[in-house]
């Protein structure tokens, strides 16, 4: 872990989900933790890309 304006912040990755235009639509954070249980990393992403192509004209 870092501090970061005094805050604990956790260091691993970061996954951002970019629309066809580059505009930001979703952002995970990725920990040893997180990466720990990929089942239920993977079913958030399911869920994010689904919500982004159903509010895709």
């Amino acid at each position: 872990m870092f501090a970061k304006k005094g805050v604990a912040v956790k260091q691993g990755y970061r996954l951002i989900v970019v629309d066809k235009d580059g505009v930001l639509v979703s952002e995970f954070q990725l920990t040893e933790q997180a990466l720990a249980a990929p089942d239920a990393f993977v079913e958030a992403l399911r869920d994010s890309i689904e919500a982004i192509e159903e509010a895709e004209p």
